[in-house]
């Protein structure tokens, strides 16, 4: 895991996004040319496959992992049970999750490391759409896999977790608790909140500096980004089976999120700052 980097994307219980996160932000690393693999590794709820249409995908995972057991598996695989969106400047390879929840024992942390050790020599990011429930222990009489230990693995080692919260009370307050166990795992990376659906009906015309305050003041939490509700853009991306992100290029709630990747992910500079620093030059010389 030296080359390609590993993000993991994954939030409280509820429903703040995080999938249409996870598509959005891959979609958005391809696009800024960079060889993306979208993996969906929830144990709970996969649902890459119905957001993006992917109705005759590959067998994904399920199949992958059985050849990572049987010694069987390398690129030419990974490719086999992927699939390949051409929307954005360099190809998104999508691995799709299990076909049904129930399958979950089938799925191991030890079978993820070797997927993700073949993926890190071939592209540049990893993101791993993950389960919510962080809690230990969740094993079938006959299996003797945890259910939630892939979510937990994969925040463990991941270069940077993506914490995505709902913007408004019972999600704020979910997020808070759900940051507290995912503290006790202790995760390798930088883990940045992002609060998506942020809007001004719920909280009112303060609402960033109320989101902001509350999980700074009650989980010492500091956001690293908002994305702005835009239900118009969302209903228009569901119904044409694309990431939020490419369903209309001028909308707020992708500008945000270019912004947040260009920045969080990539490192660069945003706009303010590239005219600041050359201000700065200017003075210099």
């Amino acid at each position: 895991m030296d080359n390609g980097r590993v993000l993991a994307i994954w939030s409280a219980a509820g429903s703040p996004g995080r999938t249409t996160i996870a598509c959005s932000l891959a979609t958005l690393l391809a696009e800024s040319n960079k060889k993306v693999l979208l993996v969906d590794a929830d144990m709970s709820a996969p649902s890459i496959d119905l957001v993006l249409g992917l109705n005759d995908h590959p067998a994904g995972i399920a199949a992958a992992f059985r050849l990572i057991g049987q010694n069987r598996f390398d690129l030419e695989q990974l490719k086999r049970l992927s699939v390949e969106l051409g929307t954005a400047a360099a190809p998104l390879t999508v691995m799709t999750g299990l076909s049904s929840s129930r399958r979950w024992p089938e799925i191991s942390p030890a079978n993820l490391q070797s997927l993700i050790e073949l993926a890190a020599n071939h592209f540049d990011f990893i993101l791993l759409d993950l389960s919510f429930s962080l809690e230990p222990d969740l094993k079938t009489p006959h299996a003797s896999i945890d259910r939630n230990s892939i979510s937990r693995w994969s925040l463990a080692i991941a270069h940077q977790v993506i914490a995505v919260c709902g913007a408004d009370p019972v999600a704020i307050a979910r997020h808070i608790e759900a940051m507290s166990q995912l503290t006790d795992l202790s995760p390798a990376g930088e883990v940045l909140t992002l609060v998506n659906r942020l809007r001004t009906s719920v909280l009112g015309m303060s609402a960033k500096q109320q989101v902001q305050e509350t999980l700074s003041r009650m989980g010492q939490i500091q956001v690293a980004g908002f994305v702005p509700d835009d239900p118009a853009v969302a209903d228009s991306a569901l119904r044409q089976s694309l990431p939020l992100v490419v369903a209309k290029r001028s909308s707020q709630a992708r500008q945000a999120l270019s912004i947040f990747t260009k920045t969080q992910i990539l490192g660069e500079l945003n706009p303010l700052d590239r005219r600041m620093r050359k201000k700065a030059l200017a003075k210099l010389g």
